[in-house]
């Protein structure tokens, strides 16, 4: 028989329905109003035991206490109080957990999953006869677990503080669109990646020297962010009325900068509706 009391109530049936979905039947549970899980263990179970009971508990944490966890090293060590605020950087860090972001900083994911940290915790420690604080075990017995956790939520926060930075110098460039005149009324953009072409309402290439000349120097000088000076930079400076991007990669980065920049002046295209789709070595027609 091993003994679990945990600190919510609620958590105790969630543990129970759980255990009884993926626990082996060599196991049962039953559980009263203190807030106390008893693992029963069947005589043939013998070395199963850890195994058994460890993926269980194991999964609860994963599935249950991990977001609380995260919220409190957000909230507790990195001091972001806002709800809003703290949801977004609990995306975040879900999303470099899934592998789904990339970990820049190490370039790689760590060698041992969040559940091999718990099992590797969890399989010397269980043993018939056990009682035990959940919220215990997890403060002093899952330090590695905890450090990944604190690990990713740095990453994550950097990353919020990143997309914000992004998200101000982008609405900065939609406001500097919407003051100033248009310097040109369209401007033909093609995507041939990795460069970007731009071509008159004539259709008339323009090439890098003469863009530059167009490019407003006080949109260089006083951004916070760097701002692109072969397509950002002469493409804001020019604010056109209507943009026609011709691109087969409407994912680009700096597509989609472009795009939520200018919004509703944009136009997109396939690559081969350009009228003029003959290049030569140097992007000029």
């Amino acid at each position: 028989m091993i003994k679990i009391y945990f600190e919510q109530s609620n958590d105790v049936e969630k543990f129970a329905r759980l255990f009884e979905a993926i626990a082996d039947p060599l196991f049962s549970c039953e559980h009263d109003g203190d807030r106390v899980v008893t693992i029963h263990i069947d005589e043939r179970a013998d070395g199963m035991i850890s195994a058994g009971i460890a993926r269980a508990i194991a999964q609860f944490i994963l599935r249950f206490v991990e977001d609380r966890l995260l919220l409190s090293i957000i909230s507790g060590t990195f001091y972001f109080k806002a709800e809003e605020e703290q949801q977004q950087i609990l995306q975040l860090a879900h999303s470099f957990l899934e592998g789904e972001r990339h970990d820049y900083r190490s370039g790689k994911q760590p060698m041992d999953s969040r559940e091999t940290l718990i099992m590797n915790a969890l399989l010397p420690f269980l043993k018939d006869g056990l009682s035990f604080s959940m919220a215990s075990f997890i403060t002093f017995r899952l330090k590695r677990y905890i450090g990944l956790l604190h690990y990713y939520v740095e990453l994550a926060i950097d990353e919020y503080k990143l997309e914000q930075e992004y998200q101000n110098f982008v609405q900065m460039l939609r406001d500097y669109v919407a003051e100033r005149e248009a310097k040109w009324p369209v401007v033909h953009l093609v995507h041939r990646s990795p460069e970007f072409l731009f071509f008159d309402e004539q259709f008339r290439h323009v090439a890098k020297p003469e863009l530059k000349q167009w490019i407003d120097r006080n949109l260089t000088v006083n951004q916070p962010m760097y701002i692109d000076s072969s397509v950002l930079a002469p493409l804001v400076s020019l604010a056109p009325q209507t943009i026609y991007v011709y691109t087969d990669e409407p994912d680009d980065g700096m597509i989609q900068t472009i795009q939520n920049v200018f919004q509703e002046r944009l136009r997109f295209c396939p690559v081969h509706a350009f009228v003029r789709p003959i290049w030569t070595n140097d992007g000029s027609t």
